[in-house]
């Protein structure tokens, strides 16, 4: 014959079973979305900082800011800028040379307001080059709506912005 104590105790041990149970399940579940996220980190091969401050292509392995200066510049107020830029735990930026800026050009993305720019880059206006062209004293400038390579006085900043790059 059982006594009464026994089929009470019995139960708190069963509700203790189910909470240990729920416990270790919902800790299963972080432990697994933890994975997760750091296998997608991993793929994107972007480290946490840079994610912050731009964007790496995985093509050419190039960091690009999320975005140019957002200014009319002339070519050396562009190379200074890009030069003297110190975002995240990088000073080594760049302006890009014009290869660089047509490898990120893909005609078949599409970012409102900045044109045709991988890695959903926020462009505001034509971006300098580091090129010079062999007109004299001119450089090679970018734009992300028609996919095109334009000259540019290296003393014009009407609508001319830097992008910065780094490896």
């Amino acid at each position: 014959m059982r006594s009464a104590c026994a089929v009470p105790g019995n139960e708190r041990n069963l509700m203790r079973l189910q909470s240990m149970k729920r416990n270790l399940t919902s800790l299963l579940l972080l432990a697994l979305l933890g994975m997760a996220c750091a296998q997608a980190r991993a793929q994107n091969q972007t480290p946490a900082n840079v994610a912050l401050v731009g964007w790496t292509d995985q093509d050419t392995g190039l960091t690009w800011t999320k975005e140019d200066n957002g200014s009319d510049v002339d070519w050396n107020q562009a190379n200074a800028y890009c030069t003297n830029l110190r975002l995240g735990e990088y000073s080594d930026w760049r302006l890009p040379t014009i290869d660089e800026l047509q490898g990120i050009y893909d005609a078949n993305v599409i970012n409102v307001g900045s044109g045709h720019v991988k890695g959903n880059l926020k462009l505001s206006s034509y971006i300098w080059s580091s090129t010079q062209t062999n007109a004299e004293k001119s450089a090679w400038g970018f734009t992300f709506f028609k996919g095109h390579r334009l000259p540019f006085r290296l003393n014009n900043s009407a609508y001319d912005h830097a992008l910065c790059v780094r490896r």
